[in-house]
């Protein structure tokens, strides 16, 4: 016999089925001239029951936000989680990101007003939101990093200062990617990436096991491998 669901999990469903219906709208319309009876339509509610679970359109706002980014933030974790060797952890990161990326590529406007709209608000608690996120995340890159270094398989860097870095440049292959049109693969930017900051960190340890990989990769590039659109 299926079990029925208890008032908090009925409340938790509708949370969802209001957060999921507003990425739509706001993606297609944007933060500004989205209006809450847009969202209260398109999830077939009246106005006022959105306000039972929502105080305003940027706390729904920025649950989209949490939303999303706490699945990918678990997607990270669970990525270190499940291998030993740093270099295996590396490259979890790194095809956990470009994953997040592709799958709300359709949303990538929305995932950029994130970040403005954070900057903008005169309420600095999605700003907080976007810098707690990324330092967790920074984190568990200064992590990776000094085990790569313990290996001997990096030069001695600061690591938590190349962690920031490394997510500062994620983010903007992410933005280019979409200012040109994802006209190629994401993936393929990131190995390229990760080719020409690894062959700077790199000890000759790891160098003479990976330097045939490394130079095809950063002979060939990324803007001329054939790519698919999804």
């Amino acid at each position: 016999m299926a079990r029925t669901k208890t008032a908090p999990e009925n409340r938790e469903a509708k949370r969802i089925l209001i957060v999921e219906a507003a990425i739509g709208v706001f993606a297609s319309k944007g933060y500004h001239s989205t209006k809450m009876q847009d969202i209260a339509d398109a999830v077939q509610l009246a106005k006022g029951t959105l306000y039972e679970y929502y105080v305003d359109k940027e706390d729904l706002f920025l649950a989209v936000y949490d939303h999303w980014m706490s699945k990918y933030e678990q997607s990270m974790i669970l990525a270190v989680e499940e291998h030993i060797d740093p270099v295996s952890k590396a490259d979890a990161l790194i095809d956990t990101t470009v994953e997040f990326y592709e799958l709300h590529a359709t949303y990538a406007p929305l995932l950029l007003e994130f970040w403005a709209h954070a900057l903008r608000s005169t309420s600095d608690s999605f700003l907080i939101r976007i810098r707690d996120m990324k330092k967790r995340l920074s984190v568990l890159g200064a992590e990776v990093t000094k085990q790569m270094q313990t290996l001997k398989l990096f030069r001695h860097i600061d690591s938590d200062s190349f962690a920031v870095l490394e997510l500062g440049i994620s983010d903007g292959i992410f933005l280019q990617w979409v200012i040109d049109g994802q006209s190629y693969s994401l993936r393929e930017a990131y190995k390229f990436r990760q080719s020409v900051i690894g062959s700077g960190l790199m000890t000759e340890t790891l160098r003479s096991l990976v330097a045939t990989k490394v130079q095809k990769k950063l002979q060939q590039g990324f803007l001329h491998t054939p790519f698919k659109r999804k």
